[in-house]
C-alpha cells in the first residue's frame, strides 16, 4: 500500500530545514580561508585577487577577506632574517596596469634594502579603490602576521567621507567592517545599516564567491599567471572648467570633509607598529585649457591644496613620519589614471621611499 505525501507538510519541513541552515550559517563564523587551495598547490600570490578582464576572470573578485588573505604570501611565517614590511594604498600601488614585479612593492624588494642583520622583504596589501576604511579592515588582519614597519599611501579620495562607507569590500565583510565602525566610531550619523537579509546574502555570496576562486586555481595552476593584463588607454587630457568636487564647492574645504579621524585609527590600530604615511603622486597637467584651476580631471586646484593642508598640519601636530611626494612626476610618467605610474616611475618613487624605510630600522 503507498503512502501518500503530503506536499505542505514537505513544503513546510523544507522550509524549515532551509532557515535552520541559514540561521547556523549566519551565526558559525565560518572562516572562508580554510577552503584555501592556492597554498597547497603552491600559488600563493604577490596581490589581492580582483578582476582585471572581465567576464574571462570574474573569479577574482572573490571579495572575501578570510579567502583573500589565505591566497596570499603574507601569511607565510616569517622568516628569522626578515624585516617585513606591508604596503597599503589603491590600484596606483596594486598594480592596475602592472605584472606583479613591476609594482611598487616589488620595486622596492628589488632594492635589496637591509635592515641591521635582516633582510627587508615588502608585501603588497593593497586592493584598488581608494578607501580609508577599506585599509582599515585588511590592516585589522593583517597585524597578525606580525608586520615590522607599514607603509601606507594615501590620496585625496582614501580620506573623502563617501569612502568611509563606499567600497566593494565593506558590502561584502560587513561583519568586519561593523567590528571596527563600533570600535572607531566612523559611521556617518546618517547611515543605514546592513539588515539581517543583507547580512545573510553577502554570507552567501561570499561562500559562492569564494568557491569559484579556488576552482579558478586550476587556470593560475595551467598558466602562471596572476592576473590577466589589459590594455590600458593614456590619461585623458581634457580638463572640465567645472570646479565641484564630490558635492563641494569652492573656495572652503571644511576640516569634516577630510577623514584625518581615519588616519588617526589608522595608527591607532597599527599599534606600536611605525607607519610611513605617503601622500602618493598626482598627474599634475602642465599648458592644457583648465590647467590653472585643475591638477588633473580628478582633482580641482581648491580641494586638492586644503586637503594638503589638512593632512600636513596633522602629520606635524602628531609626529606622523610623512612623505608628501604629490608633485614628484612629470605627466609622461602616468599611465591610465593620474594616479598611476608606469613602471619606470614606480622604480623612483621605491627609490624615494626607501631612505625613510632604512630609516625606521631599530
Amino acid at each position: 500500500m503507498q503512502s501518500s505525501v503530503n506536499p505542505w507538510r514537505a513544503l513546510l519541513k523544507g522550509v524549515a530545514l532551509f532557515l535552520l541552515l541559514e540561521y547556523f550559517f549566519l551565526t558559525s563564523g565560518l572562516n572562508f580561508g580554510i577552503l584555501d587551495v592556492y597554498h597547497t598547490l603552491g600559488l600563493q600570490r604577490q596581490r589581492f585577487p580582483i578582476s582585471t578582464y572581465a567576464p574571462i576572470d570574474r573569479a577574482l573578485d572573490v571579495g572575501n577577506l578570510d579567502a583573500m588573505f589565505a591566497s596570499h604570501i603574507a601569511t607565510q611565517p616569517k622568516a628569522a632574517d626578515e624585516f617585513r614590511v606591508f604596503v597599503f594604498g589603491d590600484s596606483a600601488v596594486w598594480g592596475i596596469s602592472e605584472t606583479p614585479d613591476q609594482t611598487l612593492p616589488n620595486q622596492i624588494n628589488n632594492l635589496g634594502l637591509t635592515c641591521g642583520d635582516k633582510k627587508v622583504r615588502v608585501y603588497n596589501l593593497s586592493y584598488p579603490r581608494s578607501s580609508a576604511s577599506k585599509d582599515l579592515m585588511i590592516l585589522d588582519q593583517a597585524t597578525q602576521y606580525k608586520p615590522d614597519l607599514i607603509v601606507w599611501v594615501v590620496t585625496l579620495y582614501t580620506l573623502m567621507p563617501k569612502t568611509r562607507v563606499d567600497h566593494p569590500l565593506i558590502a561584502q565583510n560587513p561583519d568586519e567592517f561593523y567590528k571596527l565602525a563600533a570600535r572607531f566610531d566612523f559611521l556617518p550619523k546618517n547611515y543605514e545599516s546592513f539588515t539581517l537579509a543583507d547580512q545573510v546574502a553577502a554570507r552567501e555570496r561570499g561562500l559562492f564567491r569564494t568557491i569559484r576562486y579556488e576552482v579558478y586555481s586550476l587556470v593560475i595552476l595551467a598558466t602562471g599567471k596572476d592576473q590577466i593584463q589589459g590594455d590600458f588607454e593614456v590619461a585623458p587630457r581634457d580638463l572640465s572648467a567645472d570646479l565641484a568636487f564630490e558635492g563641494m564647492n569652492p573656495p572652503t574645504v571644511k576640516p569634516s570633509q577630510i577623514s584625518i579621524d581615519q588616519v588617526q585609527d589608522f595608527y591607532t590600530l597599527a599599534g606600536n607598529t611605525p607607519i610611513i604615511l605617503v601622500n602618493e603622486p598626482i598627474l599634475i597637467e602642465k599648458n592644457v585649457p583648465n590647467s590653472d584651476v585643475r591638477y588633473n580631471y580628478y582633482y580641482p586646484r581648491w580641494v586638492y591644496d586644503q586637503y594638503r593642508q589638512y593632512l600636513g598640519e596633522a602629520a606635524g601636530q602628531n609626529g606622523w613620519n610623512y612623505l608628501d611626494l604629490w608633485n614628484a612626476f612629470p605627466p609622461e610618467s602616468f599611465t591610465n589614471t593620474p594616479l598611476h605610474l608606469n613602471p619606470e616611475g614606480e622604480q623612483k618613487l621605491a627609490e624615494m621611499i626607501a631612505p625613510s624605510i632604512q630609516k625606521a630600522c631599530p
